[in-house]
């Protein structure tokens, strides 16, 4: 009897185990069937994809963004050169990944026959998504996609505006069985539809004064402002929305002024400007600066190629001054609007681009000395010499020539009598008290005086075909104009129609076999007059050149 009512109660405990257990489940599963609730039965996790450095290459238009570099001349003495780079910053991503901005998101399932299932809303705070109501899913296998609020659900597709304002995300899981509700994990990886971009306007020696960026925009890419995707986040077609960018918010500029020898990079940068993968052609407008003593207007078209999205790229537009740097007194470098207190005391012919750098300029002053008083024409520099125009291009040694000993054993910048120019140039001052950091005056090799011609015209360069004879060299439009103000808006008499002498020597049969000086001469009509002359051409002319 006693073992009978042990097994009774036994059994008793045991339908009430039952019955716990049955409850349990159906706190998971609706009333109606075995259905699971996703909200307590389905564990989600959400991370932000990265954004990634752009890709540019020089690569056809229509397959990503172009790397070339464009010049836009502003028509103020001022060239624009824009370049599209890979931006890096802000692209590290944490081993935890990166928290999805806060915000109401909402989640959908697809199952394998493709039909959709209406889905959680929700909110996220830190990264926790809050769900506000009840989903119910049977057990099956289904594709879970997220949306924010940026993404507009039309119940068959999906739209998104793609320019700036919105940064509308989609996570789409791989396929996730739901069977037992507390084994389903789903992560979500929520994906970009949008490159970044980044506004930096350069200038060099000193940085734009009074800087205004009032908006950007697109005159060609007018309908890839939006897009339609399916369920699952592929592109269907173009939204009919015009491409652009509206930013007015701040320039962040790199470092304050501070006059320097070396010629220093200033930025002004926007923050991050999210756009349409397809945005591909920026036109400015209202970019106003005063720069080099110029005012800048800039609303030039420039093509940037096909961007990709989830890529972030760094759109680069660099002002450069058409008018030569300025040596100062003190031994800083910059334009002539920024000189306040300075006395402009050279032409900058070789920028210093670090302190460990050396940068090289020539005088404000031409003087009329000989290069020797004899005419022996003896090889002094070296043996053998330069045989035409592009091996003495290829000197760069005017100090060494000048201060130290030559073949024969002297050191010509101590012989007033013998050699002038050599003596002169190394005790040429510019009228002003100069700082330490200015080096030694000096009669200048044929290579730097190129060097000052490139100053001028960009990618000239002699050749070994050239005769050695006196010849004349075309430059373009403007060249005789340009070396002349150089000089003259600084209050000092022009350098062209001099014979301008180097310490080179070039010694050719078509000259006699004889080493003779090279010279250069700014000659009218847009002309480089140049070649060798007599050691005694009694119109021969220095420019003196010293290194900072």
């Amino acid at each position: 009897m006693k073992m009978k009512r042990k097994n009774i109660l036994m059994m008793g405990c045991l339908a009430g185990l039952l019955l716990l257990s049955a409850c349990s489940s159906e706190e998971n599963m609706a009333d109606t069937g075995n259905k699971i609730d996703v909200a307590k039965g389905i564990r989600f996790q959400f991370t932000e994809e990265t954004f990634v450095p752009g890709e540019v290459a020089a690569a056809k238009q229509g397959t990503r963004a172009l790397a070339e570099p464009q010049e836009i001349d502003l028509g103020n003495g001022i060239i624009a050169e824009a370049t599209l780079e890979p931006d890096t910053a802000g692209c590290a991503q944490t081993r935890a990944g990166n928290p999805v901005p806060d915000g109401t998101y909402k989640i959908y399932a697809i199952d394998a026959g493709g039909t959709r299932h209406d889905g959680l809303t929700g909110t996220m705070t830190g990264g926790v998504f809050t769900p506000s109501g009840h989903w119910e899913l049977e057990a099956g296998t289904y594709t879970f996609v997220c949306i924010n609020s940026a993404v507009t659900d039309n119940g068959n597709e999906l739209y998104m505006n793609l320019n700036q304002g919105k940064m509308p995300l989609i996570g789409v899981s791989d396929p996730v069985t739901v069977t037992n509700p507390f084994d389903v994990f789903v992560s979500f990886v929520m994906r970009h539809q949008q490159a970044r971009v980044r506004y930096q306007f350069v200038s060099y020696t000193e940085p734009m004064e009074t800087p205004t960026l009032n908006w950007l925009n697109s005159d060609v890419t007018y309908d890839v402002g939006s897009a339609y995707f399916d369920l699952k986040g592929n592109r269907l077609r173009n939204g009919g929305t015009n491409a652009g960018v509206v930013y007015s918010g701040a320039l962040h500029l790199n470092q304050p002024y501070q006059p320097s020898s070396v010629t220093k990079e200033y930025t002004y940068t926007t923050g991050y400007i999210l756009c349409s993968p397809e945005f591909s052609t920026a036109v400015y407008y209202a970019i106003s600066a005063t720069l080099y003593g110029r005012s800048i207007y800039s609303n030039k078209p420039t093509l940037l190629g096909i961007l990709q999205k989830n890529h972030s790229y760094i759109w680069k537009l660099k002002f450069k001054n058409k008018d030569p740097w300025y040596l100062y007194n003190d031994g800083t470098i910059g334009s002539l609007a920024k000189r306040g207190s300075r006395t402009p005391i050279g032409i900058v012919v070789k920028e210093k681009t670090s302190e460990s750098d050396q940068g090289t300029a020539c005088a404000l002053d031409v003087l009329n000395y000989t290069w020797k008083n004899v005419d022996d024409h003896i090889e002094e520099n070296i043996s053998p010499s330069p045989t035409n125009m592009a091996e003495a291009a290829a000197d760069m040694n005017g100090e060494n020539w000048t201060y130290n000993a030559n073949l024969q054993g002297t050191v010509r910048s101590n012989q007033a009598t013998t050699y002038p120019a050599f003596y002169q140039a190394a005790r040429y001052t510019p009228g002003v008290a100069t700082a330490s950091s200015i080096g030694r005056w000096y009669l200048p090799s044929y290579g730097e005086l190129i060097k000052f011609v490139q100053v001028f015209q960009k990618g000239f360069t002699p050749t070994a075909t050239e005769t050695v004879a006196p010849h004349y060299d075309q430059m373009s439009t403007g060249f005789e104009t340009k070396v002349q103000n150089a000089f003259t808006q600084v209050s000092k008499p022009t350098i062209n129609g001099q014979f301008i002498i180097s310490s080179t020597q070039i010694k050719s049969s078509i000259m006699g076999n004889i080493a003779k000086p090279a010279y250069i001469n700014i000659w009218s009509g847009d002309q480089l007059y140049t070649g060798v002359c007599w050691n005694t051409m009694i119109n021969s002319f220095i420019l003196p050149f010293v290194h900072f």
